[in-house]
C-alpha cells in the first residue's frame, strides 16, 4: 500500500511540479523582463551618475577668506573653482558699497583679474584673498 500511496502521491507531484515548472519557467521569463528592464534602467541611471560625478569635479566649489588689509574685516565666500573670481570682486564690493575700481584684490602677492578663476591660480580651501585700497595720484 504504500507503493500505491506513493505512486498517486507522486503523480499529482509530478503533474504539480510541471505545472509549477511551467509556471515557474513563466514566472521566470516575466521576472528576466521585468529584471532586465531593472538592470537597463539601473545601467542607465549608473551612466548617469558618473557623468554627474565628472561634472561636480570641474564644478567643484571652494571656499575662499576676504580680508581687508587691516584684519578687520573678513568675509567668506564659496565658488566654484572654474569660476571668474570677477564674480567675487563685484559680490564683495557690492557686500560693502564699493567700486570694482576701488579696490585691488590679491592673492599670494600677485593682482588677481577678472579672468582669473581659483584653479589657474592653484586656491584652494580657505585661502585668503586680500584687500587693498586703489590709490592713484603720485605728481
Amino acid at each position: 500500500m504504500l507503493n500505491d500511496e506513493e505512486t498517486p502521491n507522486t503523480e499529482p507531484s509530478t503533474s504539480e511540479t510541471s505545472n509549477v515548472a511551467t509556471s515557474s519557467t513563466e514566472k521566470a521569463t516575466d521576472d528576466d523582463q521585468r529584471q532586465s528592464t531593472s538592470v537597463a534602467d539601473a545601467n542607465a541611471g549608473a551612466l548617469e551618475v558618473p557623468e554627474d560625478k565628472s561634472l561636480a569635479n570641474t564644478d567643484e566649489y571652494i571656499r575662499l577668506r576676504v580680508i581687508t588689509s587691516d584684519m578687520t574685516n573678513e568675509v567668506h565666500f564659496r565658488v566654484k573653482a572654474a569660476t571668474a573670481l570677477v564674480r567675487l570682486k563685484r559680490s564683495y564690493c557690492s557686500k560693502l558699497g564699493f567700486q570694482v575700481d576701488e579696490l585691488r584684490f590679491v592673492f599670494d602677492g600677485h593682482r588677481i583679474t577678472d579672468e582669473d578663476t581659483p584653479k589657474s591660480l592653484g586656491m584652494i580651501n580657505d585661502d585668503v584673498i586680500e584687500i587693498y585700497q586703489e590709490r592713484t595720484g603720485g605728481m
